[in-house]
């Protein structure tokens, strides 16, 4: 696994855990759409600060468990202070760099959010992970579409904000858009065909759909290039997010943040 290009530090934290509110009821939905359902072990890879992790452990309840992975041990600390204070007991922490994963028995489904856009080889990743669960368990992940965000009416800074965002990820080494991948990327992995379905947040001005926009743009800007950095520093960074606001009120506008894909197959009853 290459390194994280988002970066690690307290900002970015707190960029994930903005993120992470605004996409829980979505990602539950697609969890739900999954199977992840009561009694459930469930492997849950790249936890990060535990969103996901905390989900899960609600949709499987006290009766199953979790085993939630990341590489970052700060990372890992976070979420379990976060299940300790959700009263959420029966998950379990591994450092791991995936796809290297703590060797366990194996588990009734494997779930990842936005994990396989950060990996070099995600076919090999999905190939190797899925090893870990029994014959016909889930496997699910859920990644974004970052094209798809987009404002309407349309409000000119905000929009080239967004593309900005696109092409940092790319010039990071990364698909901006891996969402649109699943299928075949678990296809590739040697799985069943998936099903697949996506949903997204929206909101206007005030929303926290801007701010994550701007926390983001604010995270990349290592990798955002030098005309783009002029704007931006013009403008002025601590200023921008008041700015995007104000645009948005004057034109009434909308906001929809990246679409979140999901996809999840079921591993081959026999080999």
């Amino acid at each position: 696994m290459n390194d994280y290009i988002m970066g690690r530090s307290a900002e970015e934290t707190r960029r994930l855990e903005l993120q992470s509110r605004l996409y829980a009821g979505h990602s539950r939905h697609l969890l739900e759409l999954a199977g992840i359902t009561t009694g459930m072990t469930v492997l849950d890879v790249g936890c990060g600060t535990g969103e996901v992790t905390r989900i899960v452990a609600r949709l499987v309840g006290p009766s199953g468990h979790v085993v939630a992975v990341d590489a970052d041990e700060e990372m890992l600390a976070v979420a379990a202070r976060n299940m300790a204070e959700a009263g959420l007991h029966h998950v379990s922490f591994r450092r791991a760099t995936l796809p290297g994963l703590p060797s366990a028995r194996p588990v009734d489904a494997l779930v990842g959010r936005l994990i396989l856009m950060h990996l070099d080889d995600p076919v090999d990743a999905v190939r190797t992970m899925a090893r870990h669960v029994r014959p016909g368990g889930i496997v699910t992940f859920q990644d974004f579409d970052v094209s798809r965000s987009r404002t309407v009416p349309s409000v000119p800074l905000l929009d080239r904000v967004l593309g900005w965002l696109a092409e940092a990820i790319r010039a990071g080494g990364r698909d901006s858009d891996p969402g649109g991948r699943l299928y075949s990327i678990l296809r590739d992995a040697g799985l069943p065909a998936p099903r697949v379905a996506t949903t997204a947040p929206g909101g206007d001005a005030d929303s926290e759909v801007v701010a994550l926009a701007a926390a983001t743009l604010t995270t990349l800007m290592p990798l955002i290039g030098k005309s783009r950095r002029a704007v931006i520093d013009e403008i002025g960074a601590d200023v921008l997010l008041d700015r995007l606001r104000g645009d948005m009120r004057a034109a009434n506008a909308l906001m929809f943040a990246p679409e979140l894909v999901g996809a999840w197959t079921r591993t081959p009853l026999s080999t």
